[in-house]
């Protein structure tokens, strides 16, 4: 079959598909880390694009387009990480790829052109400006450093000189491993001001002498799990934890009076993927507030002003924005849609002059576009819709949000691709997302995979939320602790049942997949009910036992399963979709990337071996060069085609 496989109906199809919706050879189809200024004739954003074809991968460059719109004009040729606009508007920090591999390069715009660059050696992470324009600091993840599963869950490599067959060592010890802070005035070089055994995941100017950061004493990725509030004096680089909170921490932000640090703390599964409270860390009384901040998980912060906190975040099926007046005390929403979205990972904007905001806004049926938010109302700035994207979305249905009850009463949410005119029950997968304290939204072609082809071809796709998810408060995302695989998949196969119901699925032709912590789902539905024709997991979890041993981030797995991975018995076995069989004959497709440490390979295989034990056909894809969740093109579409390939053999024709 792999032979042929990409002169395939499927593959074929799915190349068609994305390439009317991306349009490689230059055009912008996304955006991120936008910003701008109310007093700046532009606004800068990083765009994203196939510079040649979709074989050759996601590019991401600097770009800006007018204050009111008009062209979008990319502005340099270097793989661009982060930006970050100067307090007066008038000076662009880049952080870019550089010319030597273990070393990104940090450079100052100014009008048209860069101004001043230097190298910093490691991976830029993050860029901020100190309040009064005169500093910035860098973030720097070392050459060797974990990353995060949302950026691919590996461990960086120093590149090597020497022959092919030199072996690859790990070892917990090497500065390349860490996080630090690095600074910089535009003048003599950056100059790092931390060092280990301090590892610092993300920071932020609190005043222009001080420095608030998130880090921990190690720099294994499952450290984040544990890391704490801090302070670094920004001259001599002496650091003070002034929190220590009971679950995680992220979206660090010092006030420019130097008075205060917000941040978001909540009960996590994913660094970067941080949803939860609102939290302001109080310098002079040593306190922490949590404000109201109506009933929105939060997932992005800014200060408008030095008493004013924008922010961002998800209330069930919403996407929202408000300002929270830390003099008055009171939040006010700004902006609330379930018609629209916005951010890449998690809802994000930022604020521009006194009340507006600028975020990337989308939707199902609705191409990325930048939008400002003007006294409640969205304006659309610039679009990034594709010239044939229109035509090809148009055969890919519509969405629906849906609620449905628990088996314990327990309302839940999530959202349903229909296919257009559909007027009897069709073949239905099941798209779980990972996390699992994430969530399902209102997203351009449902952040795509295979979803929207099968919907043209005649598919339902149904996305839940169930307890775990976002967006319905700490109790409901904590709902998932010590009991994954348990009242979640509850919720799950009842919304099938829900669907089914309706008349809107054939109960015969049911299929699930899902990546990460969906992978894990996808593999242990099938060992515990007998609903499926067909299963894919990607990047899975099939036993918690190996996992914890060879997974970068073995914390996750004690917190989410409050067990002991030392024990013969308990959540580590009965929670193991390895150690059951299907309950049915379930065709099971395992996808994994050969450079996954979040959830290493030897997983998946685990998952194909306990598929074939049970009787089922079961095919096992590993792509040598992707990591978590297979993102990176040309895997990605190759991972969609065989979806299609795999339901179209499997489930389509069931009886």
């Amino acid at each position: 079959m792999d032979r042929d496989f990409r002169s395939s109906p499927e593959h074929v199809a799915t190349q068609t598909f994305y390439g009317a919706l991306l349009a490689p050879g230059g055009h912008v189809f996304g955006a991120r880390s936008l910003c701008g200024h109310e007093d700046a004739k532009h606004l800068y954003f990083i765009g994203q694009s196939f510079a040649k074809s979709l074989e050759e991968g996601v590019t991401s460059r600097l770009c800006r387009t007018g204050r009111d719109g008009g062209d979008l004009e990319c502005l340099n040729e270097r793989e661009t990480r982060q930006i970050r606009l100067s307090p007066d508007g008038q000076t662009l920090a880049v952080a870019c790829a550089g010319d030597d591999p273990a070393a990104d390069r940090i450079e100052l715009w100014s009008g048209d052109g860069c101004s001043n660059a230097q190298a910093v050696p490691g991976r830029i992470e993050q860029i901020d400006w100190s309040p009064d324009g005169a500093s910035l600091l860098v973030v720097v993840a070392g050459a060797a450093a974990d990353l995060a599963g949302i950026h691919g869950g590996y461990s960086q490599k120093v590149q090597s000189n020497g022959p092919a067959w030199l072996p690859e060592v790990r070892s917990e010890q090497g500065d390349e491993l860490w996080r630090t802070i690095w600074t910089w005035d535009g003048n003599d070089g950056p100059q790092r001001l931390t060092t280990p055994p301090l590892n610092v995941w993300e920071a932020s100017w609190c005043g222009n002498g001080m420095i608030a950061a998130i880090s921990s004493d190690r720099h294994s990725e499952g450290s984040w799990y544990e890391a704490r509030l801090s302070l670094v004096d920004a001259s001599s680089g002496a650091v003070t934890t002034v929190h220590t909170p009971a679950d995680q921490l992220g979206c660090v932000r010092g006030a420019a009076d130097g008075g205060s640090v917000a941040f978001i703390e909540a009960f996590c599964s994913d660094r970067g993927l941080v949803s939860g409270l609102l939290s302001i860390f109080d310098l002079k009384t040593g306190k922490v507030e949590t404000p109201d901040t109506l009933g929105i998980d939060v997932t992005s912060i800014e200060w408008r002003s030095p008493t004013v906190i924008h922010f961002t975040g998800a209330r069930g099926h919403q996407t929202a924005t408000g300002d929270y007046d830390l003099e008055q005390s009171v939040a006010a929403e700004s902006w609330s849609s379930s018609d629209l979205t916005n951010g890449e990972w998690v809802p994000s904007s930022y604020p521009i002059g006194a009340s507006g905001s600028l975020f990337i806004a989308e939707s199902y049926s609705r191409p990325p576009f930048l939008a400002e938010v003007v006294s409640g109302a969205v304006r659309e700035v610039a679009s990034f819709a594709a010239p044939q994207a229109q035509e090809a979305m148009s055969r890919c249905g519509l969405i629906e949000p849906v609620s449905w009850s628990a088996p314990d009463g327990l309302e839940i949410q999530g959202w349903v691709l229909r296919p257009h005119g559909a007027t009897s029950p069709t073949p239905l997968l099941v798209d779980i997302h990972g996390g699992p304290i994430s969530a399902h939204r209102n997203r351009w072609m449902a952040r795509m995979r295979a979803a929207p082809i099968l919907v043209s071809q005649g598919w339902t796709v149904f996305l839940p939320n169930p307890r775990g998810s976002t967006g319905r408060g700490d109790a409901f995302a904590r709902a998932v602790k010590g009991d994954m695989g348990g009242a979640d998949a509850l919720d799950i196969t009842s919304g099938i049942e829900a669907l089914v119901a309706k008349g809107w699925a054939d109960d015969k032709r049911i299929a699930v997949t899902g990546t990460s912590y969906g992978g894990f789902m996808s593999a242990w539905l099938p060992s515990q009910s007998d609903r499926f024709a067909a299963a894919i997991p990607i990047s899975p979890v099939g036993d918690w036992y190996s996992q914890h041993r060879t997974s970068q981030i073995p914390e996750f797995d004690e917190i989410m399963l409050e067990s002991s991975p030392w024990a013969a018995d308990g959540a580590y076995f009965s929670r193991s979709p390895a150690f059951f069989k299907h309950k049915a004959t379930v065709p099971t497709l395992v996808m994994a990337g050969a450079l996954d440490r979040s959830t290493p390979v030897g997983q998946a295989e685990e998952c194909h071996f306990a598929a074939i034990r049970s009787g089922a056909p079961s095919s096992l894809i590993i792509y040598p060069n992707a990591g978590h969740s297979i993102r990176s093109y040309p895997e990605y579409l190759d991972s969609a085609a065989r979806i299609l390939w795999w339901l179209g053999k499997y489930v389509r024709h069931t009886n």
